[in-house]
């Protein structure tokens, strides 16, 4: 399963990776994970307090990528095969700011059945993480 959404932000990829990387602002404006508890490190583990559909889960991923533009966790099951999956979000410089790109992959023999049950649900919950993004930039702080 893949799962892509993206979504222009008026502002430069400096101004929303304070926010991206910054877990602590993650209440503030992030509907599918409102907290993350870890460093945006590389190698660092990070839990995440998910809400998709109205379901609470806690999930350990471990960091992949966090360079300023782009913010990257995996989680891999004891048992590789059956799944493996990653969240990338990236930050891409355009001409009036930047996009925002949220992808979602899940791997392994569990992918399909995820894209079946769930996959309507992550699509918007991730458009709504973008959508959220761009609109606690524009507030601003507070």
């Amino acid at each position: 399963m893949r799962i892509e959404t993206s979504i222009e932000l008026a502002c430069t990829v400096d101004e929303a990776w304070a926010v991206l990387g910054d877990f602590s602002t993650y209440p503030d404006w992030n509907p599918l994970t409102p907290r993350v508890v870890g460093l945006p490190e590389v190698g660092s583990l990070v839990t995440l307090h998910v809400l998709l559909a109205g379901q609470k889960m806690k999930r350990v991923h471990r960091v992949s990528r966090a360079d300023g533009t782009a913010l990257c966790w995996t989680i891999e099951f004891p048992v590789p095969f059956l799944m493996r999956g990653e969240r990338c979000q990236t930050l891409t410089p355009t001409q009036t700011g930047c996009t925002f790109r949220n992808v979602e992959i899940v791997e392994g023999l569990v992918g399909p059945m995820v894209q079946l049950f769930f996959g309507s649900t992550i699509r918007a919950s991730l458009e709504a993480v973008g959508t959220n993004l761009r609109d606690h930039l524009v507030a601003g702080p507070g």
